[in-house]
């Protein structure tokens, strides 16, 4: 195993923790769904999460969003990904007769991943005024 954190000659790299074994067990391994697109979209929501996250630049470092939220959040948005993958290439790779039911369970899932990744953004993300003092500045207008 793997530490999440490895020094280099400059600044520090992370790795976030999630594999592909992970996404397929959250998705029940489905058929059809191939290596390269998980790894894929887990590279692009990695780098998204990782720039809405909350870090220590305008909040202490005990407010920063944990690794483990991070992880959450990009599991979340990769599986609404696949689903939705899943749902749109279902049809060359399960007979006619299976497609309905599948379908359907796969669009349920979709929104319920939706939803979940949803919720995670906004648990980690840097909202609008967050970073605030509360003393008085020559800035605000005293009452």
């Amino acid at each position: 195993m793997f530490p999440k954190i490895f020094q280099t000659s400059g600044p520090s790299v992370v790795l976030m923790a999630v594999t592909n074994v992970q996404i397929r067990d959250l998705l029940n391994r489905p058929r059809g769904l191939n290596e390269g697109t998980i790894t894929e979209y887990v590279t692009v929501r990695t780098n998204e999460v990782t720039k809405r996250a909350r870090g220590t630049q305008y909040v202490a470092s005990a407010n920063e969003v944990s690794d483990a939220l991070k992880d959450d959040a990009i599991k979340m948005l990769v599986c609404a990904d696949c689903l939705a993958v899943l749902i749109d290439t279902y049809v060359s790779t399960v007979p006619e007769n299976d497609r309905g039911e599948q379908d359907r369970r796969f669009k349920e899932q979709m929104k319920v991943f939706q939803e979940r990744g949803a919720i995670a953004l906004k648990l980690i993300a840097e909202a609008a005024g967050s970073a605030y003092s509360e003393y008085q500045t020559s800035t605000q207008i005293t009452t």
